[in-house]
């Protein structure tokens, strides 16, 4: 199953790139929505190999996930590769200058299941496709504007 997002960011790529690689907000922000997030391993954010491990609840299930930054290309964006309770998942950032003072910005996450449990769990999600696009559309529209605002 794959969601994907792209929007226009009224921001030069430098300024979009610098907001991305802020690991630190992200954190902050799943904390504030319920995760226990924690950095795992010698190796810090922005650099290969920097792992992290998440705690959530979500419809009254536990869930645990490990998370690890695959690639940075520098400039252009990251990818990262999770999994937890027999769901993987790959998510991948990608920025593309369209003029001097706008971003093309990307997001996708192609989930995969591991288990028979997490297979029924993914195809529920997947019958609610279009809701959960619709839904990363709107917060990767408001990541876009208050990064407008910013610049």
């Amino acid at each position: 199953m794959k969601l994907a997002s792209q929007k226009i960011v009224e921001a030069p790529i430098a300024d979009v790139y610098a907001a991305i690689m802020d690991f630190r907000s992200f954190e902050d922000m799943l904390a504030e929505r319920g995760t226990r997030i924690e950095r795992r391993g010698a190796t810090q954010p922005p650099e290969p190999g920097a792992q992290w491990a998440a705690s959530f609840k979500w419809h009254d299930r536990a869930y645990d996930v490990e998370a690890e930054l695959v690639s940075v290309d520098p400039g252009c964006g990251y990818a990262i590769d999770s999994h937890g309770n027999g769901i993987t998942c790959m998510a991948v950032v990608d920025l593309q200058e369209a003029s001097v003072s706008e971003t093309k910005l990307f997001i996708s996450f192609e989930f995969g299941a591991t288990t028979f449990a997490s297979k029924l769990l993914l195809q529920t999600l997947r019958l609610t496709g279009h809701s959960l696009n619709r839904r990363l559309d709107q917060r990767v529209e408001t990541f876009a504007a208050k990064l407008a605002r910013r610049a």
